[in-house]
Formats: C-alpha cells, structure tokens, sequence
C-alpha cells in the first residue's frame, strides 16, 4: 500500500496542464478615446427634453472653444456663457448665472455632462438657482450634431 501512495506525486507531477480558459464576461471592456479640444471646438446644434420624456422643450445652439461655450436657445434673447473641461471621453460644463424667464425665482446656473460620438453629441443636465447650488430646478437630457 505504501508503494501505490508514493506514486500518487509523482502522478500527479506528470499529468497534463491545461490552460485555464478566459471567462470573456469578466474582461474589461474597451476604453473610449479621450476627447480633445478639437472634437470638442465648433457650433453644435440639438433639443433638450425633460429628464424621463421625450418632449422637447428647447431648440439650442452651442459654439465652443477653448474651454467655453456660447449658447444660446430659440426664442430666447440671450447668450448663455459656459466653460466645460475634458474628462476622458467626456466633457463636462457649468453656465454662469443667468435669468431662465421660463424658471420663476431668480439667476439659474446649468451643469451638464457630454459624450460625443460619430459626430453626436448626448448628455444630461441640470438647472440650479444660482442662489442655492445644491437646489435642484430641473433634470433634462440633449442631443445634437455638429453644425455644418
């Protein structure tokens, strides 16, 4: 008995290796390039919707370089300054105070986030009275395009 228990190591020593196969489901998935100033610089033309609808509420029109935007949306008078930073495949921007005749209440600032790709743009947002920065006034989503 003791001679078959010395060549169980050896056995096992000599048994085949296989290879461990490589489970594709825990695999990191492919990072996006980082966006530049030139994917981000030009005019951009899209709609918002309020957050959870597919109503548009606004029709707008950006013009960004630099690190700043230039808004503005139809029917309304005036230009709504931003500056945005580039984070990785992302962008993400916050307005200067400015008056929203559509929000009761005072100076909004508007904070939002973008992806850009295939020459879309897509995102959310989110208006704060200028006042309070942690108040939330409305949640809303965009798309858009380059303009042409």
């Amino acid at each position: 008995m003791r001679r078959a228990l010395m060549l169980i190591p050896f056995v096992i020593g000599c048994a085949k290796t296989e290879t461990a196969k490589v489970d594709s489901a825990t695999m990191a998935p492919p990072v996006a390039a980082a966006l530049t100033e030139t994917d981000v610089a030009g005019t951009w033309k899209g709609t918002a919707m309020m957050a959870g609808t597919d109503s548009v509420f606004a029709h707008w029109t950006q013009i960004c370089a630099a690190g700043t935007c230039k808004g503005t949306t139809e029917g309304a008078k005036d230009t709504v300054v931003a500056t945005y930073m580039l984070m990785a495949d992302s962008a993400m921007g916050t307005s200067q105070p400015y008056t929203n005749p559509a929000i009761k209440g005072g100076k909004v600032t508007d904070s939002w986030t973008l992806h850009l790709k295939d020459g879309k743009v897509s995102g959310t947002g989110m208006l704060s009275l200028a006042s309070k920065p942690d108040s939330v006034v409305m949640r809303y989503r965009f798309e858009g395009s380059r303009a042409p």
